[in-house]
Parts: C-alpha cells; structure tokens; sequence
C-alpha cells in the first residue's frame, strides 16, 4: 500500500484525533492489564494473591467499557468523516474485547487456584516459560499499537502494523510449541489440567490476533482518510 503523504498532520480532523487518543487510552489498560496477569502466571496458584491480582484486573475492564461506550457515543455523534465511522466503530470492538480476554484469562487462573486448593493433585508441568513468553509478545505489540495510535507518521503507522503483524506470528509458533507439549504428557494430567492449559494459549493467542487486526483497522481508517 503506497501514500503519497508521509504525514497525518492536518489531515484528521479534531474528532478523529480524539478517537485515536481515546483508542490509545483502552491499549494503556489492556498494557497493565498484561502486566497483571504475568504476576498471576507467577503466584502458583495461591489463590489469596490471586483474588487480589483478579480483582485488579476487574477494575481495569470495567474502567474499559466506561471508556469503549464513550468513544462509540462520540464517533456516532462527533465530527467524524462517513467514510470512517465503521472501522472506528470495529476499533472500539476489538480494543475492548483485548481488554476482556485479559479479565478472562485472570478468571480462569482464579478458578485454577481454587481447584488446587480444595485438594486437587496439582502436577508438576513447567508451563511459565510458555506463558511468560506470549505475554512478553503482547506487551510488544500492545506498545506498538500504542506508538500507530500516537503517530502522526504515515509510514511509521504502516511500519508498526508490519512489527505486529511479525510478533502475531511468532506467538503461532510459541502457541504451537505448547500445543504440541500439552499433548505429550497428556497421560500425566487430569482432564481439568488439559482444558486449562488449552484455554490459557488459547487466549493468550487471541490477544496477539487481536492486536494484529486492530493494527488492520488503523490502517484501514488511515488509508480511508487519504482517498
């Protein structure tokens, strides 16, 4: 995708700006979000700590909704170009659902610690480096959706979208690396074991897909400004 401008200076409208620096607030709590749930991988389970993190994260995602239902309210309302009003739309949406993989995620280790301590066999498995690593992805291409929401740089927009969409692709692999040791001690786990793991990639690969196609969308409303 070629462009002749190398800059979005005078070309958005102060409305739209708007929606990008209000878009850019939900990234900055799904960031923290992030951060929060890597000390819950790492509390082992222990579900006083937990409820605490857990608790933490709640907050966030309500303040999320608050923020996601205002930005709707003024991109249908505001001095917003037509021609933009969906994608920005579709924006809000996915910003939004980052933020509440990142409340289930934390739910479903809060669940995991209760498991454990109503005296279920918890079995040795190794499994923060997995974890560890998808979220040090997300936190790169959170900071980078950050950075293409803030750009005023036609290029560096289209730069960061490439970035994410590296970082997207990375996470398949450590996702199915996982994958792939899940299932060779699948003998050694109970049933509940398996399904939480599973969940855990799962969605810790959603919120790569779902920067990746945030990233899509910038683009997309940029592109649609320039015609």
């Amino acid at each position: 995708m070629a462009f002749r401008l190398k800059s979005l200076k005078g070309i958005l409208v102060v409305g739209e700006r708007n929606i990008f620096s209000e878009l850019a607030q939900i990234v900055d709590i799904a960031t923290q979000e992030n951060l929060l749930v890597l000390k819950m991988f790492k509390m082992d389970y222990k579900e006083n700590e937990l409820r605490q993190l857990l608790h933490e994260v709640q907050i966030l995602e309500k303040k999320s909704d608050d923020i996601a239902f205002k930005i709707s309210e003024d991109i249908t309302g505001g001095a917003i170009s037509p021609n933009v009003i969906d994608n920005l739309l579709d924006c809000v949406k996915v910003a939004d659902n980052i933020v509440d993989t990142y409340y289930y995620i934390g739910r479903e280790i809060a669940r995991m610690a209760r498991a454990y301590a109503a005296d279920f066999q918890k079995n040795p498995t190794n499994w923060d480096s997995v974890y560890e690593n998808m979220i040090a992805l997300a936190e790169k291409s959170l900071s980078k959706l950050k950075q293409a929401l803030t750009s005023s740089n036609i290029q560096e927009i289209l730069e960061m979208r490439k970035e994410i969409e590296a970082i997207e692709e990375q996470g398949d692999d450590v996702k199915d690396a996982g994958f792939d040791r899940l299932y060779s001690i699948t003998s050694k786990l109970h049933y509940l074991e398996f399904f939480h793991y599973s969940e855990l990639l799962h969605k810790s690969d959603d919120v790569l897909d779902s920067c990746e196609d945030f990233s899509d969308l910038i683009v997309s409303v940029v592109s649609s400004i320039l015609k």
